[in-house]
């Protein structure tokens, strides 16, 4: 059986580059910048109305802020307009050029770089503040990407870090059950009965290992996380306890989780969503896929 290859940052860049958060969802509106950016602007604020409360981003007023991984460049553009001495950096030069463009048409202003977490281009002890959302649990090397967020951190300096969190439903539920029986049914059937499930559901073809190759947690995990089944070449879930171990050299941690609102994008809204809605969402806070750290130096 071939050994499988370990994922490299040239591998994660790649993905990324080819999948910028959020840009599938507006990809109809592409001809038409502004029209681009605020359809995305006004899906995100729907999905995550308490963005702003859990990132805290108006603390960023004036204090030297790193945005790592800015994706589409919403939360960017959220510090942007709370008066942070902002630097955006990403692996994905895409990403980079998505959120310039957005600040050009915001009048907003940052500096830009491409860059990788694991090998941050600043001296130590350069930023305030460190943002980064749903980013470096794709790193090849996570632990050196921590490790660099404290290094560049000044003492006193707070953190924003979203991770995907294991203690969690969603987590528990729709990865490792459903979508882990689902590729455990179409990898390992027989062959006459894979064909047929592939023609039923093409898209399905993402959930396939390459010959040779047997499935792993990691790889439902990675199939189920983000875009395009096992195009993405990294994921990792974290808890409370090993996300603390993660940034072992930070203090006063605190924890939020949230997921998407529930039926946040449907109009109108189904009875289903009105009548559950409340109820995923009171459990999004404890147990949503997304867990928010905040800690400090």
């Amino acid at each position: 059986m071939p050994a499988m290859t370990k994922p490299t940052l040239n591998d994660v860049q790649d993905y990324w580059n080819r999948h910028p958060a959020g840009a599938a969802e507006v990809a109809h509106l592409r001809a038409d910048r502004i029209k681009y950016f605020d359809e995305r602007d006004r899906q995100t604020s729907l999905l995550y109305p308490t963005l702003a409360e859990d990132y805290e981003f108006d603390r960023t007023n004036g204090r030297r802020t790193l945005e790592l991984g800015c994706g589409m460049g919403y939360n960017a553009q959220c510090l942007g307009r709370a008066g942070a001495n902002l630097t955006v950096m990403d692996l994905a030069p895409q990403a980079v050029q998505l959120t310039k463009e957005r600040f050009a048409l915001r009048n907003l202003k940052a500096d830009f770089l491409v860059a990788d977490a694991e090998n941050l281009p600043f001296r130590s002890e350069a930023f305030d503040e460190v943002f980064s959302s749903g980013v470096i649990h794709h790193s090849p090397d996570t632990n050196a990407a921590a490790k660099q967020i404290e290094r560049i951190l000044k003492p006193e300096g707070n953190i924003s870090v979203m991770l995907y969190h294991k203690n969690s439903l969603w987590y528990w539920w729709d990865i490792v059950i459903k979508l882990g029986l689902m590729m455990a049914a179409v990898n390992y059937a027989p062959k006459f009965i894979r064909s047929w499930l592939l023609q039923r559901m093409p898209h399905w073809k993402d959930l396939v290992m390459p010959a040779g190759q047997r499935l792993t947690l990691n790889d439902v995990v990675r199939s189920g996380t983000d875009f395009g089944g096992l195009q993405n070449p990294i994921s990792r879930v974290y808890t409370h306890q090993t996300s603390r171990d993660l940034f072992s050299g930070l203090r006063d941690f605190r924890f939020i989780s949230n997921f998407s609102a529930t039926g946040a994008l449907q109009d109108p809204k189904t009875l289903k969503s009105k009548l559950i809605g409340p109820i995923v969402d009171r459990l999004n806070r404890r147990w949503g896929f997304h867990l928010m750290i905040r800690a400090k130096k």
